[in-house]
């Protein structure tokens, strides 16, 4: 018995022996980092490399739930991921960024070692870009588009089928929605502040400007079009029925019933457009009169121009169809 003891004791001693070699033992830490910029702008991404030693690295970014000195108040930090961390701000400020390099023993986890790397970044609010302008008008989200640095063209329908029924769209009290970078930023409708609630006129070109929370600001001006109809068309003494599309806009069907003589290929257009638009075919315009051929594939549009910029245009996809 005192035999048996006396291995288990040795066995006992030499387990130990090597838990207090250096491969057990915890590593110095260091909590060294590579930081692409301390100065940013909203929404771009600080980007951290971890070149230290640590068996867990977190880092606070010091906004708001992430600040190291509240961290007893329930504000946490990042665990950091195969030594690379990605973060951007969505409001401006300073901020102290600390991270935290944690080392432990292998074996029983124990002789917690920690190293800190603290840091600022500063973040700027520079915004007056509007990503996207738009009107919602039940059923349909009406884009409108920027077709330079200045002017955005909303572009609408006269009416729009909703329930299998046309509807009369009210352009002149509608309701216009921002996506802008910032939250920060504000919005200006002829010197007015935006609000979400507020109806606008959409018959009218209104000015914008954009304030960002640096004192940036920048300008626009919204136009709306509305998707140009013929005020009459006919082919010989036959009318052209118009059958708008619930889905698309700016495609407009116009179906006729030709009388007899009128040749489909050569079929003589009478119509009248107002001033500002065209109509054309493959390209080119056309004039009340020219003939076109209904069997022929073909590429049919009215175009409405601004007077002043050929930029802004609003245009209509038109389809021919003859009742069979």
């Amino acid at each position: 018995m005192k035999k048996l003891i006396t291995i288990l004791t040795a066995v006992v001693t030499v387990f130990f022996t090597s838990c207090n070699d250096d491969e057990f033992a915890a590593r110095t830490p260091k909590a060294d980092i590579n930081v692409n910029q301390t100065s940013l702008e909203i929404n771009q991404s600080m980007i951290i490399h971890f070149v230290g030693v640590a068996d867990q690295v977190v880092i606070y970014t010091g906004d708001e739930g992430h600040d190291y000195a509240l961290r007893n108040q329930s504000n946490t930090g990042f665990v950091v991921n195969k030594g690379l961390f990605s973060y951007s701000y969505s409001v401006p400020g300073t901020f102290h960024v600390v991270c935290i390099a944690t080392t432990y023993d292998a074996f029983l986890g124990g002789n917690l070692q920690t190293d800190i790397h603290e840091f600022d970044v500063t973040v700027s609010d520079d915004v007056t870009e509007i990503r996207q302008l738009y009107s919602s008008i039940t059923p349909n989200v009406y884009y409108a588009e920027l077709v330079d640095d200045v002017n955005w063209v909303l572009r609408l329908p006269t009416k729009q089928v909703y329930n299998n029924r046309e509807i009369n769209l009210n352009a002149t009290r509608q309701r216009l929605s921002f996506d802008i970078a910032s939250d920060s930023s504000k919005i200006f409708i002829d010197e007015e502040l935006y609000a979400t609630k507020n109806y606008y006129d959409l018959t009218v070109k209104h000015a914008i400007r954009v304030e960002a929370y640096s004192g940036s600001v920048r300008n626009y001006t919204l136009h709306t079009l509305v998707y140009p109809e013929f005020t009459t068309i006919n082919i010989g003494e036959a009318t052209g029925t118009l059958t708008r599309n619930a889905y698309y806009q700016d495609l407009l069907t116009y179906t006729f019933n030709l009388p007899e003589g009128v040749a489909r290929n050569a079929a003589p257009l009478t119509f009248s457009l107002p001033d500002d638009v065209v109509l054309m075919a493959n390209g080119k315009a056309l004039k009340t009169g020219d003939k076109v051929d209904l069997d022929a594939e073909g590429t049919y549009s009215l175009v409405r121009t601004l007077s002043g910029n050929s930029l802004i245009t609003a245009t209509s996809r038109l389809i021919f169809k003859v009742q069979e």
